[in-house]
């Protein structure tokens, strides 16, 4: 009974840390309606906090294990930290900027499924399969069709398409970086000291880009950039790895599925935002891409146990 109450905390865990995640894109919105914050500031500010959270929790544990950190382990989170966090989630703001719509962001970031699926071939010797050829088509066509997010093609619309793709790319890359060097860490001093790393990188070109009034502008929205802060990264990945940890990592993994859904459902509620036939289109091809890598079999065993 105590086993069965942890796996149903965790899966809970799983399913809140996914629903604030997948609100990101719309407090990203609301945030750039107000103010002016360089999507390097945003990110040293999301990620450096949270990393000094996540690396606090987990590295005692780690210490206690007998475990030491070298300079190969440092080379480990630099790479992930680079990659995944000071590229990867800088490209991700910028882009939002550039959307017009977030529902349009968050989709398209989705997409990192599906060159997830590609680089783990040549990262972590994942075999092909039919499946996953399935999956890079749908994914592809799927993105494409929002270059018409404004019902014609349109310039800004490409570029946002490919800041974002290539943000997606980016964090597809620290997946199959994770999956391969990770596991001697664990999941969340992984992300902490990874997070940690790629904060710190980004506090050159941040102060680099800083504008006059950065303080005033960050004034401007503080209740919304506390929430993007601790309550959509610190919070939802504490609770990402809580899942993980009661769950099973694969499980975790597919309840990203969620996310798109439940961005473009937030993005309706709470922006008023319209999705065209293009994006509707778009969206759905994604999803039935992601679904040709979905185990849902294994799914369905992991929630029995």
């Amino acid at each position: 009974m105590k086993k069965n109450k942890s796996v149903l905390f965790g899966w809970l865990a799983l399913l809140v840390s996914i629903i604030l995640f997948s609100t990101v894109e719309i407090v990203g919105k609301k945030i750039n309606a107000k103010a002016t914050i360089e999507p390097f500031t945003m990110v040293f500010l999301r990620f450096f906090l949270t990393g000094i959270v996540l690396t606090c929790l987990s590295l005692p544990g780690y210490f206690r294990r007998g475990n030491r950190l070298g300079l190969n382990d440092l080379k480990h989170f630099l790479v992930n930290g680079a990659v995944g966090i000071a590229v990867s989630i800088s490209l991700f703001h910028a882009a939002i900027e550039m959307f017009t719509n977030a529902s349009s962001s968050a989709v398209v970031f989705s997409a990192n499924g599906v060159f997830t699926a590609v680089l783990a071939r040549f990262m972590n010797n994942e075999a092909w399969s039919w499946r996953k050829w399935c999956a890079v088509v749908f994914g592809i066509l799927g993105v494409s069709l929002f270059i018409r997010e404004s019902g014609a093609p349109t310039r800004g619309a490409i570029y946002a398409l490919l800041v974002m793709s290539l943000a997606a790319l980016c964090f597809s890359f620290s997946v199959c970086y994770a999956r391969r060097y990770g596991a001697k860490y664990g999941p969340m001093l992984f992300m902490g000291a990874s997070s940690l790393i790629g904060g710190l990188l980004t506090l050159p070109l941040a102060w680099w880009r800083r504008a006059e009034d950065t303080c005033a502008e960050i004034s401007a929205v503080i209740p919304e950039m506390f929430y993007m802060v601790f309550i959509c990264t610190t919070l939802a990945y504490y609770l990402f790895y809580i899942g993980i940890a009661r769950t099973t990592a694969f499980g975790a993994s597919m309840s990203f599925f969620l996310k798109p859904v439940l961005a473009c459902i937030f993005a309706w509620i709470l922006l008023g935002e319209q999705m065209n036939v293009w994006t509707m289109s778009g969206t759905a091809m994604i999803m039935v891409g992601m679904s040709f890598i979905m185990n849902f079999k294994a799914l369905k065993e992991a929630w029995r146990s």
